[in-house]
């Protein structure tokens, strides 16, 4: 009977043989080299272990409790490896294995792009319509029919936000691998530094027109 050791991932203990545990410390230290010298280095990793988490919880009911290699050989094919995709070939998708071309899509609101909840932008990306043609369809439902306020807000209460790197993928049908999540944060934070440039230029026009 093979030893079995525990590993504390996110704050959930998990029970793992022995091959499983050092195959799956030997993936951490990986991801841990990778990241860093990175900006961001801690919320990617959060993520990260928290999609570890999941799936890992997953393997697992009444009948298994242990994790096993073969577990964590299957979590890792999922995942990927940090070196997987390097920067200069990220667009190159001709390399990458066709089940990691698709992921599973989730429905959530997009905070990101929103005119007050963001449900039609959340609803566009579910179900590959444009935004504007979504809002166009409640602001017919509300003209004809008068309940689409009614609609939009329940769905604002029930749908939940795309908040973190992993969300935000699965509600675009992305897979949820290393590269991915580290492609998805840097355009998230060359959107925030866009944002910052023109409230800097912004705030510069006015303080001019003020002299």
């Amino acid at each position: 009977m093979k030893k079995t050791l525990n590993i504390n991932i996110k704050g959930t203990i998990f029970h793992l043989d022995e091959d499983a545990y050092n195959k799956l410390n030997k993936y951490l230290d990986e991801i841990n080299n990778h990241f860093r010298n990175k900006k961001g280095r801690e919320e990617i990793i959060n993520d990260i272990e928290n999609r570890l988490t999941e799936l890992f919880q997953h393997k697992l009911n009444d009948k298994k409790q242990v994790i096993t290699i073969e577990d964590v050989d299957e979590v890792i094919g999922t995942m990927g490896h940090p070196s997987d995709f390097d920067e200069d070939s990220e667009d190159d998708y001709t390399t990458v294995p066709q089940n990691l071309l698709k992921g599973k899509k989730r429905l959530f609101r997009n905070v990101d792009d929103r005119m007050l909840g963001g449900v039609c932008s959340g609803l566009g990306a579910y179900f590959n319509i444009d935004t504007v043609w979504v809002r166009i369809a409640f602001l017919i439902a509300l003209v004809f029919a008068g309940g689409s306020v009614l609609v939009y807000l329940v769905l604002w209460i029930v749908i939940p936000p795309a908040r973190t790197v992993t969300e935000k993928l699965e509600m675009q049908g992305d897979p949820v691998t290393i590269s991915n999540m580290e492609k998805a944060f840097k355009e998230e934070m060359n959107e925030i530094k866009d944002k910052l440039e023109d409230l800097t230029e912004q705030a510069k026009q006015t303080f001019k027109k003020k002299k």
